[in-house]
């Protein structure tokens, strides 16, 4: 804590002047008033900074206003603790090398060891002018120690809370500090409150290890370490990001981040967690949803919906320029490209006849898939793949406000969960090869509204999705086209697994093990084992998180 310094100018306060004036000299009367005044500031500044966060008299700043680059703070206590605290935490402030003071967090918060062992926790995110920090200060108005018999109050430190650090924060570029606090080394003889913090940066991470999240009202995506299920990285990006895929290559590893505010995608080199580029929008607006497909060894193309012009904007991921786009429906907000066509080659559910029309139809095209939400339908681009270009873009009517859709190639389907209707609909690729659009769309009843997001399982010859408004994931057994009579009698919901507030979106790891929450309402990510069907774990990321994704790729 910054030592409260005496001040003597511009500190009288006539509501406290003395009562017998005409008993005083005009100087002592004014010494009277300075004394007073000086007593009573240090003593409102030594109960504000344990209290409600007073910043003492030393020069202090709001960073809200400030640009530059932004620094995210995560605490950190060990799985395995002995001793129970209760810290109310009132704000944490962080000093520039000229000796001045930034707000980073100013919303209280009451950290429970016992109930955060083992877990991350996001004290704050901010914009701070670039520069060098030195120190971390910790404003706190009361500490406990929780014990069977009741809480007792612990002393705080009368020199305040401080620890030492020596970042330096960039322009448009997000610096994650890490504090490891040990609550069994914070108490000190005589009740005293002395917290023991372990401060690291982020590290290089294995990409394959790593799950990217965009966080739209804090411009900013959280890096995910899925092995240790912990934040490792932070990356500044556009404003309000929304959509998030990654590149199919393994030589050339990339993540696509689709800002909608600043209407451009963000292209990040997951090696070091930095953006690499700026690819402005020129063909649409409001990009939203984004997809990336590998049509050579060498060659992948990036398409993005344009939710403010319903367009999809076509974009060279070796050279980063929009060379084409399509129009496509009202409202387009996700997208998914067909998948590699070797994933067929284990279905059990394709007869060999159509694993063969898929097969030759690959040789020369491939879909993009795009639900566009206001207009109620799915377009489907014939891409080319000789000219890279749409040959066709085919519209499937589906129902109400469809929002998402993935790509099951084991079964020639393509699924799709609409948002405003209790059904699922099922777009039957092999139909669709043949140029039968009227027999290509059926649907699967009694699924419930709200839905935002679809996986499929083959493995599990499940399906999952995703339910905005109860917080759950629905587990759905597909009908066979030889029970199609009981899709509307039965309902196919098999089960629900609890997750945060609001999720928006998820996917599922590439071991086919654990599925990823986005929680827009609750700020969080959800780790569900699938097996055992539970919520396991919760992670803290930004501000009304969107999107997430991950290298397809298992980790070595």
């Amino acid at each position: 804590m910054v030592k409260v310094t005496e001040k003597t100018n511009n500190v009288a306060d006539k509501r406290n002047g003395p009562r017998s004036r005409n008993r005083m000299t005009k100087k002592s009367r004014r010494n009277g008033h300075r004394n007073r005044s000086r007593l009573l500031l240090i003593a409102l500044c030594s109960l504000l900074v344990f209290g409600v966060g007073c910043a003492s008299v030393n020069r202090y700043s709001d960073a809200s206003s400030l640009s530059g680059g932004q620094v995210s703070f995560f605490l950190k206590v060990p799985e395995r603790i002995s001793t129970d605290l209760t810290v109310e935490l009132s704000a944490v402030n962080i000093m520039a090398e000229d000796g001045t003071f930034l707000e980073v967090m100013n919303a209280p918060l009451s950290i429970r060891s016992s109930e955060v062992a083992g877990r991350q926790v996001l004290l704050g995110e901010k914009a701070l002018p670039e520069g060098r920090y030195k120190k971390l200060q910790l404003i706190v108005r009361q500490a406990l120690v929780n014990r069977k018999d009741g809480a007792a109050h612990l002393a705080l430190p009368p020199e305040g809370i401080e620890t030492a650090i020596d970042i330096a924060v960039k322009r448009n570029q997000n610096t994650a500090l890490f504090l490891k606090w040990n609550p069994d080394a914070s108490v000190g003889d005589g009740y005293l409150f002395s917290p023991a913090f372990d401060v690291r940066g982020q590290t290089p991470e294995l990409s394959s290890l790593l799950i990217y999240v965009t966080n739209e009202d804090s411009d900013n995506v959280s890096v995910i370490n899925r092995q240790t299920g912990e934040v490792v990285a932070m990356i500044m990006v556009g404003r309000k990001p929304r959509g998030v895929a990654v590149s199919q290559s393994k030589e050339r590893q990339r993540v696509y981040v689709a800002n909608s505010g600043s209407n451009s995608i963000s292209v990040i080199d997951p090696t070091n967690n930095r953006v690499e580029v700026e690819i402005p929008i020129r063909f649409g607006k409001e990009p939203e949803g984004i997809a990336v497909a590998r049509v050579a060894p060498d060659k992948e193309f990036i398409f993005v919906t344009n939710y403010g012009s319903n367009t999809v904007s076509i974009i060279d991921a070796s050279t980063y320029q929009e060379f084409d786009r399509a129009n496509v429906g009202d409202g387009p907000i996700a997208i998914v490209a067909d998948p590699s066509v070797d994933t067929i080659s284990s279905s059990r559910f394709l007869s060999m006849s159509d694993m063969n029309t898929i097969r030759n139809y690959r040789r020369n095209y491939y879909n993009v898939y795009v639900a566009n939400k206001n207009s109620r339908d799915v377009s489907i681009l014939k891409m080319d793949r000789a000219s890279g270009r749409p040959e066709e873009v085919i519209t499937l009517n589906v129902q109400w406000s469809p929002i998402a859709l993935t790509v099951d190639y084991p079964r020639g389907k393509v699924y799709v969960a609409n948002y405003g209707y209790d059904n699922l609909s099922l777009i039957d690729i092999i139909q669709v090869i043949g140029g039968n659009k009227s027999g290509a769309v059926s649907e699967t009843s009694n699924v419930g509204a709200s839905l935002t997001g679809v996986i499929s399982d083959p493995d599990f010859d499940r399906l999952y999705l995703l339910k905005e408004f109860s917080g759950e994931i629905l587990m759905l057994r597909p009908f066979s086209e030889a029970s199609s009579a009981l899709k509307t009698s039965l309902s196919p919901v098999i089960g629900t697994i609890s997750v945060g507030s609001q999720p928006r979106s998820f996917l599922m790891d590439p071991e086919g093990r654990k599925i990823y929450v986005v929680n827009r309402g609750s700020d969080s990510v959800s780790v569900v084992d699938k097996t055992t069907k539970r919520e396991e774990k919760v992670i803290p990321v930004g501000r009304r998180p969107y999107g997430i994704a991950m290298f397809p790729e298992k980790p070595e």
